[in-house]
């Protein structure tokens, strides 16, 4: 798939750089955390503390998926990210290695991984100096490195979702190999259980899917479809069963909590929320109307008549997300200029915000350089027949992200996983410059022949 460029002899022997990519960047990784600053080293997460750490000690001292002392089922959050932390934090307590340790250690594994899947994947199109390319910006980005320290769930997401990719193309480009598409539903799968953001990434892969088969008989497309969505399924089912025999009717992948949290951070995420936030600049009419939510929200109680319209049993419960978004959807109608501003703030601040508002100017340099260079990289592959699809797949994944980042709390955490995607079509730009130059020295060349 595409042109080769030659690097060091070594153009097919991707098994010999492909190992050698994945241990560089562990070595890349763990100087890291040994050289890292206390100030990112000791950087929070609420999630990992009260929600991560707990359960996966619980499971892992045999104590069951509960959470922390109580006997209350954790259904919060679907298991996936919980179970291998407590295959980790088992093995930690078996060789007496502490669990901060491990997750160190289990990061760095899974970061590397993901690397790894990042040049085999580029490798396909671009050869070996393109898979490098990729994998090169996947382990040097600060964005990476942001996420070394804690149990951040996207870290095992990364890697599933681009093995998904992986296997996507290797099993669907020359001949369709249907055990192959159930492993990426498979995979697609193990990434929802991880995170629930991904429940409908099936979407985008079922139209590269039929993108790259699109001469095949609708039969043979129908028969991969089946078998990507009945993957999924497989590896859905059995959480789905456990949540309607905790619940007593079905629920999809959590009980809803943390959904509507994020729901309301996504109305309210530009003011002084909580006290690690710092300010940032936002026109008069979007702070009101945040300023206004987080009233409606959260002090309610003060005011008699707010009571009886949104506290609980009230015609507009705001302990109900569907209420939330009744609210702030009528508030945002009667100002359209409000709603646009309000939009494009969440449209742009996908690709920089912070959840403490710090270090935002860093991210939005940062993302400038990325985007650019993924733009043109994507521009190229579009352009040419053999690396269409890959610009496909990164295209849809890219706006899959965005779309449900903009829908909830617009952070750039949120859009890593379509800018590691969007780094298989960054060789691109080198590829293109190659061309250029080759071209303008066949050209040179002729003129001094006709001299």
């Amino acid at each position: 798939m595409g042109k080769r460029i030659h690097f060091l002899g070594l153009e097919s022997r991707p098994e010999i750089i492909g190992p050698t990519v994945f241990f560089a960047s562990a070595v890349f990784f763990s100087i890291f955390l040994l050289m890292a600053p206390d100030s990112i080293m000791t950087k929070p997460c609420s999630d990992c503390a009260g929600w991560y750490y707990p359960v996966a000690d619980n499971l892992a001292n045999g104590r069951g998926l509960v959470v922390g002392d109580t006997d209350r089922p954790a259904l919060d959050r679907p298991p996936g990210q919980v179970l291998l932390l407590s295959v980790v934090f088992r093995i930690g307590k078996l060789v007496g290695v502490e669990k901060v340790t491990m997750v160190y250690g289990y990061n760095v594994l899974l970061l590397s991984l993901a690397a790894y899947l990042l040049f085999l994947t580029s490798h396909l199109f671009w050869g070996i100096k393109g898979g490098l390319i990729s994998a090169g910006l996947w382990s040097s980005s600060p964005f990476t490195l942001w996420f070394l320290n804690q149990p951040f769930s996207e870290v095992p997401f990364f890697v599933f979702l681009f093995s998904s990719i992986w296997f996507l193309f290797r099993s669907g480009c020359q001949k369709v190999n249907l055990k192959g598409l159930f492993l990426v539903g498979m995979l697609l799968g193990m990434a929802t259980m991880i995170r629930p953001i991904g429940f409908a990434l099936v979407l985008p892969f079922l139209i590269t899917f039929w993108a790259m088969r699109k001469r095949s008989l609708r039969k043979q497309l129908l028969a991969g479809s089946i078998a990507i969505i009945s993957g999924v399924s497989a590896t859905l089912t059995p959480w789905h069963a456990y949540l309607y025999d905790q619940k007593g009717s079905f629920v999809f992948l959590s009980d809803g909590v943390h959904m509507h949290r994020s729901v309301v951070e996504g109305f309210i995420f530009g003011i002084h929320s909580e006290e690690y936030k710092v300010e940032i600049p936002l026109t008069p009419d979007v702070k009101r109307f945040m300023e206004g939510m987080y009233k409606t929200i959260y002090r309610y109680d003060q005011d008699p008549a707010e009571m009886k319209t949104y506290g609980p049993g009230a015609p507009l419960d705001v302990g109900e997300t569907k209420n939330v978004i009744k609210i702030a959807t009528r508030r945002l109608s009667e100002d359209l200029i409000l709603a646009a501003r309000f939009l494009w703030l969440k449209i742009s601040r996908s690709w920089y915000g912070t959840d403490s508002h710090r270090n935002e100017s860093a991210a939005l340099l940062l993302q400038v350089f990325y985007l650019i260079l993924c733009g043109l990289g994507l521009i190229r592959s579009m352009q040419s027949p053999r690396t269409r699809n890959l610009a496909l797949i990164s295209a849809l994944t890219t706006l899959y992200f965005w779309s449900f980042t903009v829908t909830f709390t617009p952070l750039v955490r949120y859009m890593i996983p379509a800018l590691g995607v969007l780094f298989l079509v960054a060789p691109g730009v080198f590829s293109s410059v190659k061309t250029r130059v080759t071209e303008w020295q066949q050209t040179r060349g002729q003129v001094s022949d006709l001299s």
